[in-house]
């Protein structure tokens, strides 16, 4: 059985995969363009404090960094017309995905499932990683 195990360890090692990694490129100095870029990146500590200078700079009473002032942030603003949590999710963004969906409003939310399947080839054969440039804009 271990045999066996390694030999398909070895043939996944071997399977020539096309991973892509992305690289977000803001198109003006916006912090809401900021928030998707951290998004996109799976920067989550940058992302929290993006949202938390955007909720203050905008908030009339500035000392408020409340659950719903984060909702409402995180629903109003739009990463290349989608949905932040959406945003994050489609470019695998797992960590930001998951903070985000927690604030995005019930109809946009993705349903979030305990099972992960992880493609070893890709995970450790980064020879053939393909870098695509994203060109990242925010709207409110």
């Amino acid at each position: 059985m271990k045999i066996l195990t390694l030999a398909v360890v070895f043939v996944l090692l071997a399977f020539n995969s096309n991973a892509t990694k992305y690289e977000f490129i803001a198109t003006d100095s916006n912090i809401e363009t900021k928030m998707c870029v951290f998004a996109g990146n799976n920067d989550k500590d940058g992302l929290k404090k993006a949202l938390r200078l955007r909720i203050m700079g905008s908030s009339i009473n500035s000392k408020r960094f409340t659950v719903n002032s984060k909702r409402f942030t995180v629903n109003s603003v739009t990463c290349n017309n989608m949905v932040m949590a959406h945003f994050a999710h489609k470019y695998d963004a797992f960590d930001t995905f998951s903070y985000l969906n927690h604030f995005t409003s019930k109809k946009d939310k993705i349903p979030t499932t305990s099972v992960e399947i992880k493609d070893i080839a890709a995970i450790f054969n980064h020879k053939n990683e393909e870098t695509k440039i994203i060109y990242v804009g925010s709207a409110k």
